[in-house]
């Protein structure tokens, strides 16, 4: 149907998208202006949309909508790029991992030798309940000091249990540094529109083919540059023919 945009073959929408589109739905359709004619759009993932028309270029999310007209349009730039920062994230967290992996039995074994330590402190202090409960005598408050052996070995002994964890926490590391590592390596590609010194720019991940044809098509519908010795206007327009004078013309 004339009108319609030429949709670019979208792929397959990665989870992130499917899980944003179920929750919020899809995102609102562009608002044209009378007259306006669409000629292509792409998705950009998270329900976002690019669409190109005969006048402008439109990004339009779920809660903004952003434009550029294409006569003001300077640069239209696409790149590929590797995620540097992800990358040093994931080395960041496989450091952590291994020093986690290193510490967790020392950490455990201090632990509990500190609560074995604290035994005959412990053995003394039920010792000394016992014997005043033979006796029939009323327990006596206790004095500052008596029972702190047993709490100090309680916290030490839970210390210790939780210690256990800490390999499980590096495992968890070292799943998010492989996650991140990952995603920097797979890269993203940047799309940046440049007029009157502001920039439009959205990102996709991985070398995405279908930005790349979408910034063909937005190339091919800018306007182009005057040609060398073309007509600017009324003044260099050619001067009017005149016949040649001669003999018997008048």
């Amino acid at each position: 149907m004339q009108g319609e945009p030429r949709t670019l073959a979208r792929g397959s929408a990665s989870p992130v998208d499917r899980l944003t589109t179920w929750a919020l739905g899809p995102a609102p359709a562009p608002r044209l202006a009378p007259g306006e004619r669409p000629v292509t759009e792409v998705a950009l993932g998270r329900g976002d949309t690019a669409v190109l028309t005969d006048r402008r270029v439109l990004v339009v999310g779920r809660n903004f909508e952003r434009s550029l007209p294409l006569a003001h349009l300077a640069l239209v730039h696409v790149r590929f790029e590797r995620i540097v920062g992800e990358i040093v994230a994931g080395g960041i967290a496989i450091v952590l991992a291994l020093i986690l992996f290193a510490v967790a039995s020392p950490v455990r074994t201090f632990f509990l030798n500190q609560a074995l330590s604290l035994e005959s402190a412990v053995a003394q202090e039920r010792a000394s309940a016992s014997a005043a409960a033979g006796e029939g005598q009323e327990p006596a408050p206790p004095a500052q000091g008596q029972g702190l052996a047993q709490g100090l070995q309680k916290l030490m002994g839970g210390f210790a249990a939780a210690a256990r964890a800490i390999p499980l926490v590096g495992w968890l590391l070292l799943a998010f540094a492989a996650a991140k590592i990952a995603l920097g390596i797979f890269g993203r590609t940047v799309v940046v529109f440049t007029a009157g010194g502001s920039d439009l720019t959205f990102r996709r991940r991985g070398r995405d083919r279908l930005l790349r044809e979408f910034i063909t098509e937005v190339g091919g519908h800018l306007p182009g540059p005057a040609r060398p010795g073309a007509p600017l206007g009324p003044a260099a327009s050619p001067p009017p023919t005149v016949p040649p004078s001669g003999p018997g013309r008048t």
